[in-house]
């Protein structure tokens, strides 16, 4: 396409110079492939034309920017300027891959918990229906079992930085999908994405909210911005599209209210259009059957925990959206294994249940802990924290939770960033105080704090979850990314107590 076909009503100004063919669109100057346009913008702390000129060297024929070009620019390369490039990513990125949302059954997933689990169960559903579905999401970029990548340069396939890519970024990988054969691609869509316009431009056949509870503060200053940011993926269904909203959570209801949804999910009592009509949760999954308009299906599930229940009934509301056969639902959940560090459960022979799980708001812990409780009946360690340069109001919230709800709260370092992990356990520690459990420990070594759980457990009459950083393989301490497992460092643990046990 030539660049000013591209360009055409999008407000640019500067020379197209030889009006050069564009072949596709990029926003990181490292990743720049011949014949390319590359868009750039400033921010607080930097001037993004210091990167055109790397994006040059690869092959870029023009460069798209917020400011003037530089003196040192040669000669003949176009240089465009516009207010907010970034704003145009999928005006540009749309075009350039051939519309590719149009060809294919797009489902976005919103929300503050659960996004990454009802992704899984949609495209697990959507392929029961013969649909081969991509995902895109905190886990990575995936379809067919191939890694799409989604980290930056360097990072590695798969190394998934951002939960919903760039705008140039989510179109190419859209079409990438669809040249391989996807014909449909479920996704999670943040809100820091909505807020970003990431997914501008993108067309949805199915809005889907899980929930919302505090989050991200640190960005949207309010729940009334955040909830807004979550609302506006409605606003980009296609002509036939639909939206689903959660009624067991307030913010869903509202939306649902709202927009005159009818496609809705819930507890028994909520009204919902799909409910559960008797499910049994035990330590082995979810079994029993759903309420939905068109009569009632078969349920069974390995995923732990009633929030699980809660994930399920969203993609099956989410199926109903589209129509799709109950047979394909009830092979899609059953066939769909518990996520890296989603209640994940880590067996390694010990005689009580050890589960890592991403839980980092209070919400998500309270759902955690009372789930683990339900299911085993037994007292609770968790083992948690709180990441720095986030969210400070969340810490004494998380606190208190796990003291009101668990028996044994440890508090420890998650990703403490640039921040001192003592201040923050201090301010984990202030909710912690406020409960009425005084059985609470701070241990700042989070190896250490699971091995003070798993110790405990031993005993018997123990259950524990270790929360906050689920599926991630790394700590990140000041400007270190140090090599850390939630999972690998429990079973580690258990094995090491077990072989104690066996020795004394």
């Amino acid at each position: 396409m030539r660049l000013s076909a591209l360009l055409q009503d999008l407000g640019v100004t500067g020379d197209l110079g030889s009006d050069p063919e564009v072949f596709g669109v990029r926003h990181d100057s490292r990743t720049v492939e011949p014949g390319e346009l590359f868009v750039t913008w400033s921010g607080a702390k930097f001037d993004g034309r210091l990167f055109a000129g790397q994006a040059l060297e690869r092959g870029a024929v023009a460069v798209l920017a917020d400011r003037p070009r530089p003196a040192e620019t040669p000669a003949g390369i176009p240089w465009l300027t516009v207010a907010e490039p970034r704003a145009l990513l999928g005006d540009l990125a749309a075009p350039l891959y051939g519309h590719p949302d149009r060809d294919l059954t797009l489902i976005g997933v919103t929300g503050t918990n659960g996004k990454s689990t009802v992704v899984e169960l949609c495209a697990a559903i959507l392929e029961a229906a013969g649909r081969p579905c991509g995902r895109i999401g905190t886990l990575g970029y995936h379809f067919a079992g191939d890694d799409l990548g989604g980290g930056a340069a360097g990072a590695g396939a798969g190394a998934s930085v951002r939960t919903s890519p760039e705008a140039s970024d989510l179109f190419r990988l859209l079409a990438a999908m669809r040249a391989r054969g996807a014909r449909a691609v479920a996704m999670e869509v943040s809100s820091h994405a909505l807020v970003q316009g990431r997914v501008k431009g993108a067309r949805f056949d199915v809005a889907l909210f899980t929930n919302l509870t505090r989050d991200h503060l640190d960005f949207h200053g309010d729940l009334a911005s955040y909830f807004s940011a979550k609302r506006s993926l409605f606003t980009a269904l296609k002509p036939e599209g639909q939206g689903v909203a959660n009624l067991d959570d307030a913010y869903g209801r509202r939306l649902a209210g709202e927009l005159g949804l009818v496609h809705t999910f819930g507890s028994t009592g909520s009204g919902a259009a799909v409910r559960p009509a008797g499910v049994d949760l035990d330590g082995e999954g979810l079994r029993g059957a759903l309420a939905t308009p068109r009569g009632q299906m078969r349920l069974r599930s390995p995923l732990l925990g009633r929030y699980n229940l809660s994930n399920l009934l969203a993609a099956v509301a989410g199926a109903e959206a589209l129509g799709l056969p109950f047979e394909a639902m009830s092979r899609g959940i059953e066939a769909t294994r518990p996520l890296a560090g989603r209640m994940e459960a880590v067996r390694a022979g010990q005689p009580f249940l050890a589960v890592v799980d991403y839980a980092h708001t209070d919400a998500a812990l309270e759902a955690a802990i009372r789930s683990l409780r339900e299911l085993t009946g037994t007292k609770v360690a968790v083992v948690f924290g709180c990441g720095g340069d986030r969210d400070t109001g969340k810490r004494p919230l998380m606190g208190k939770i796990a003291g009101d709800l668990a028996d044994l709260p440890i508090a420890t370092s998650d990703n403490p960033r640039s921040e001192d992990p003592l201040a923050i356990l201090a301010a984990v520690e202030q909710g912690l105080k406020a409960s009425t459990n005084r059985n609470y420990r701070i241990v700042p070594d989070r190896r250490e704090a699971i091995r003070r759980a798993v110790a405990v457990a031993m005993a018997g009459g123990w259950s524990i979850l270790v929360a906050g950083k689920g599926h991630e393989n790394e700590q990140i301490v000041g400007t270190q990314r140090l090599p850390f497992s939630d999972r690998a460092e429990l079973e580690r643990a258990i094995v090491e107590q077990r072989g104690s046990e066996g020795r004394a």
